[in-house]
């Protein structure tokens, strides 16, 4: 059958056959079935946006890392500075050194610098270190100035002024002070108690 020959209305009616025959090939047929596809279309959907809600979940979430990265490092660098205020371990020859400097800025005779035992506290432990000097009471309240400007926290406690002697050899001296200047080590939950302390 030539198909040039046909009639224009045959080859109307044949256009139509072959035209449902696609369209009832695309519902009935698997691997053409339209209403099977539509299906998957829509799970493919839903799965997209449970995959979309995933990602922003995701993405919450290493939002809320990073902030608390963030707070962790500024934590860690408050840590220091608190460190640098409180110690973990005893540092009396560093201590000393800067109390003798400190002596000699304010002409102070130090005459006696006495580290006692470590003391528990509840977070800290004290360590008392008994010291004299010997010189005026304009420099002995220059020199209790600087201590408390120390990046170390110092307590003057017990102070006890007395005349000085004859026994001085500076003209200028004219008081005796006792007292306890207490510093402070941060105790940490590994730390050994003060026993084991080696000063």
């Amino acid at each position: 059958m030539n198909v040039k020959s046909m009639p224009w209305w045959g080859k109307l009616i044949a256009a139509a056959v072959v035209c449902g025959g696609l369209v009832f090939s695309q519902y009935k047929m698997a691997p053409l079935n339209i209403a099977q596809t539509q299906q998957q279309i829509e799970k493919a959907g839903e799965r997209l946006e449970k995959n979309r809600a995933n990602i922003l979940k995701g993405r919450q979430a290493q939002a809320q890392i990073d902030e608390l990265q963030r707070d962790i490092a500024s934590l860690e660098r408050k840590l220091t500075d608190l460190r640098q205020i409180l110690p973990t371990e005893p540092e009396l020859g560093d201590l000393l050194k800067w109390i003798k400097a400190l002596a000699d800025q304010t002409n102070l005779d130090l005459r006696i610098f006495n580290p006692q035992g470590l003391t528990e506290q509840e977070f800290l432990r004290e360590q008392p270190i008994r010291m004299e000097v010997i010189g005026s009471y304009h420099q002995l309240g220059l020199f209790f100035d600087r201590i408390s400007k120390y990046q170390r926290i110092i307590n003057v406690e017990n102070v006890v002024v007395n005349p000085a002697g004859a026994k001085v050899e500076d003209v200028f001296a004219t008081i005796t002070a006792t007292f306890t200047a207490k510093t402070y080590i941060y105790r940490d939950e590994n730390s050994p108690p003060a026993e084991g302390d080696k000063l």
